[in-house]
């Protein structure tokens, strides 16, 4: 047997509950009774929320100096690591980015550098742009070092802890980390989505999430979900003991239906709406979405290999699977269209996952295979957007 157990389910895994493919067993309240955290969604387009904290609003500075005061626990969810996300020239407008990747550098204050989180490229921080000579060199964009930071100088009394991909690389770290707060050992707790699920802290009683909208506006199918997810997820942190909870939820897009379901832990009505939306847009789990992706070091070739592929598999399809419903999309740039000095392109494929689907997929591969030397290919069944 297994169980899949989540407060907010996969929209394919509560798809196949609805329709009698899972046994659905559901959990009408709270564990423990406790009631659910008060939300308030705090809109940063408007000036009176906004203090001279840039990455705080009003609001949660006041809230996180109420438990500081009162001993208790708060958590703050920013999913980006690192200083500032963006090294820009405010005189011509130059981004600093990565030699091998299409991104931008993200400046580490531990080190005084900058760092491509896609393939660990580093260089240190340049004090003049590359560009125009110009000394205007601005940071932008808040990362949790950043936050950190800031919290520092608002609150110096304040015991803070830092969980990131920085912060937690050595062995056992994770444990270390949530093992000291639990004990009480910190006042505040920042981090990326690693702190958002599966944590039970009784002391914690506020949690803020901050930058919400990045997650919102991503590029994919799944964004609305994965938005959701993560805030119904880490709203839940808070208000686990006999204390009660309160969260703050700071966005520019407060008018959200998905922002207002998550601060109102509306799993169900969140679903009534994507599914709709997946069933109007054929996506999972109205089909199998496929990704089929190419890299190479010279851009024509990958995109002539996409594209070569492309052709084989219109004629394949045709001529031996013409009974199966098929939908191929591209090629495009895939949303990181260079990383580590390699070309991306990327094919998605809507489908139904059966074995004739994946014997065509199958000799396809084994025809690319014999002709391309110079450009990978790798074929994702179980495509996720990103």
């Amino acid at each position: 047997m297994l169980l899949l157990a989540s407060a907010t389910p996969a929209v394919e895994s509560y798809h196949a509950a609805q329709t009698g493919r899972y046994e659905l067993v559901e959990l009408g309240q709270r564990f423990g009774s406790q009631p659910l955290p008060q939300v308030e969604v705090v809109d940063m387009r408007e000036s009176e929320n906004l203090s001279d904290t840039p990455s705080l609003s009003l609001l949660l500075r006041e809230e996180l100096l109420y438990n500081l005061e009162q001993g208790q626990q708060s958590i703050l969810l920013l999913n980006r690591r690192g200083h500032s996300t963006l090294v820009r020239c405010s005189a011509c407008g130059e981004v600093a980015g990565c030699p091998s990747c299409s991104v931008a550098l993200t400046y580490h204050a531990a080190n005084d550098a900058l760092l491509c989180h896609y393939c660990g490229y580093q260089t240190p921080r340049a004090t003049t742009c590359s560009s125009c000579q110009s000394k205007m060199i601005r940071l932008s964009g808040a990362g949790t070092q950043r936050l950190e930071e800031e919290l520092g100088e608002v609150f110096p009394q304040a015991r803070i802890l830092r969980v990131d991909m920085d912060t937690t690389m050595s062995k056992f770290s994770h444990e270390k980390h949530f093992s000291a707060f639990a004990a009480g050992e910190y006042d505040i707790m920042i981090g990326t989505q690693m702190v958002a699920k599966g944590l039970n802290f009784p002391n914690v009683t506020l949690v803020g999430v901050l930058n919400t909208d990045q997650s919102l506006y991503n590029n994919d199918f799944r964004s609305f979900e994965r938005t959701f997810s993560l805030l119904t997820q880490v709203v839940g942190r808070c208000g686990r003991g006999a204390l009660g909870g309160r969260a703050v939820i700071q966005t520019y897009s407060p008018e959200s239906p998905i922002i207002e379901l998550a601060a109102a832990q509306d799993y169900q009505s969140f679903y009534q709406e994507e599914i709709l939306s997946r069933k109007l847009h054929l996506y999972p789990p109205f089909c199998t979405m496929v990704g089929i992706g190419f890299s190479g070091a010279e851009q024509s070739a990958t995109l002539k290999a996409a594209q070569g592929f492309l052709e084989q598999f219109r004629g394949v399809a045709a001529a031996s699977y013409r009974d199966l419903p098929l939908r191929m999309l591209g090629p495009v740039p895939a949303d990181v269209f260079k990383a580590a000095g390699r070309y991306r392109y990327k094919l998605i494929l809507k489908c139904n996952n059966n074995i004739k689907t994946r014997a065509l997929l199958g000799n396809l591969l084994e025809w690319y295979y014999t002709g391309h030397k110079r450009t990978g290919i790798y074929i994702d069944m179980h495509y996720d957007g990103n």
